[in-house]
């Protein structure tokens, strides 16, 4: 025998968790590298890399075919829940490693995009000046809460 749930108790469901996110979540940055532009300087100040594993270096500005490119980040505002305690993490199933000082964030479903191109997210805006917390995306971010389809949660290390 099936049992029919009426569509008002998912609507409730739904109006109390969007309320979750006003009293416990935390305006965090997402950090997109999107923009890039060629710096056109006449002469050639950037030091050549003589390695095989020069791609590997992090710089933000470096040489293409004859171009200078710097990356720009973009940063945008998001709300979402951080978990910081692993003991208070939404359990995604089997035994998942997940490297120390890492957190789980759960956002709504309409930001997967923003969360997908993102390279970084600086956890609580408002204490960046103290201290700046960046961290990047560990694994794929996974459906949550009834019906699987509103909300997402995301594991993210410290970069």
């Amino acid at each position: 025998m099936a049992v029919n749930i009426p569509e008002s108790v998912f609507t409730k469901y739904y109006d109390v968790v969007d309320s979750t996110f006003n009293i416990f979540g935390v305006t965090c940055q997402l950090v997109f590298i999107e923009k890039v532009e060629e710096i056109s300087d006449t002469f050639d100040n950037i030091p050549s890399k003589r390695s095989i594993n020069s791609h590997r270096r992090d710089n933000t500005i470096y040489k293409k075919q004859n171009k200078i490119i710097k990356e720009v980040e973009k940063l945008e505002d998001i709300k979402i829940k951080v978990y910081w305690d692993s003991k208070s993490w939404v359990k995604v199933g089997g035994d998942m490693v997940i490297p120390d000082n890492s957190i789980q964030t759960i956002f709504f479903a309409t930001d997967l995009d923003k969360i997908m191109r993102a390279k970084y997210v600086i956890v609580h805006k408002d204490i960046k000046d103290k201290k700046e917390m960046r961290f990047s995306r560990f694994g794929e971010p996974f459906p949550m809460g009834l019906r699987q389809n509103r909300y997402f949660g995301c594991f993210w290390e410290r970069s």
